[in-house]
């Protein structure tokens, strides 16, 4: 050994320690650093569709599994959903890179029947469980419009004239029953939700912690185009059966009753409005049954 492999061997003992706690550092915060990679997962939210279907025949379950982030809601792609229909598991489908997933499903049961989506294991998102109706309804069943906002009353027991779904509020004391009454002995309800007044999602959350019926929601466009466009749109998918609605402004009567649907106006507290003569003007939800 030269004396120079020596003064080396000499100073490589001397800081052995050292460099030892060096190395073992180094693999500490790899190994912290693969297990923060491995649990830093995107929290998505699973956003389901209501559907509109009737028994026996094939329809979409549509779900979108979205990231919330400070420039807006952008899509995941490339998961595994699994849809479950009244406890039932449906099927699975992968979304895609807008975070869309679909999956055809058909029953032969009547009635509003609870769908649940979930991602399935993965290694990049987790997300809690999604939550719409697939509502299997006979055509020959009248269907009921409601708008949201006169499920609402203020402090002072007016009506509201906006629905906030970020803000809601405590529904009317007596909506819920009255609603419950309508849909139980003879209507499918539909709940619509003005364009500008939030999102379904928190819609359908208070409407059940509410104790509201069971139906389906709908965000429509604000004015009557809106509201035409929509009817239009039932229509074309063999829903011709919309017998009455529940609503508060004259776009919303005079769209209703041109296409002679039966109309029930809470009216604005804030408008002095003139109604079409065949517009039921009510000021309580126990007088809405009378009218229909």
């Amino acid at each position: 050994m030269t004396i120079h492999d020596q003064k080396t061997r000499a100073r490589f003992t001397r800081h052995r320690p050292f460099v030892v706690a060096m190395m073992c550092l180094g693999c500490l915060l790899s190994t912290a650093s693969m297990l923060f990679a491995a649990d830093a997962k995107i929290t998505g939210r699973l956003v389901v569709e209501d559907v509109l279907a009737r028994p026996n025949t094939p329809a979409m379950l549509q779900v979108r599994l979205v990231q919330d982030g400070p420039a807006g809601v952008t899509g995941l792609g490339g998961e595994t959903i699994e849809f479950v229909v009244q406890g039932q598991r449906a099927g699975t489908a992968l979304t895609d890179k807008d975070g869309h997933a679909s999956l055809e499903f058909k029953t032969h049961m009547r009635g509003n029947h609870k769908i649940v989506a979930n991602v399935e294991t993965s290694s990049k998102v987790t997300a809690s469980s999604g939550i719409g109706n697939f509502a299997s309804w006979e055509r020959r069943k009248p269907i009921l419009f409601v708008d949201v906002v006169t499920l609402l009353k203020s402090e002072d027991g007016t009506m509201l004239s906006s629905f906030n779904t970020s803000t809601p509020g405590e529904p009317d004391a007596d909506a819920p029953h009255e609603l419950t009454m309508l849909g139980e002995f003879y209507f499918n309800i539909i709940y619509l939700l003005r364009g500008n007044d939030g999102d379904v999602e928190h819609l359908r959350d208070w409407l059940k912690s509410s104790k509201f019926p069971p139906g389906i929601t709908r965000k429509v466009q604000v004015g009557s185009e809106g509201l035409l466009a929509f009817i239009a749109l039932l229509k074309e998918g063999g829903w011709d059966h919309v017998e009455a609605g529940v609503g508060q402004s004259k776009g919303f009567a005079d769209t209703l009753v041109k296409n002679r649907i039966k109309a029930v106006i809470f009216p604005d507290p804030s408008k002095n409005e003139k109604f079409p003569r065949r517009a039921k003007i009510v000021s309580k939800w126990k007088d809405v049954r009378k009218h229909l």
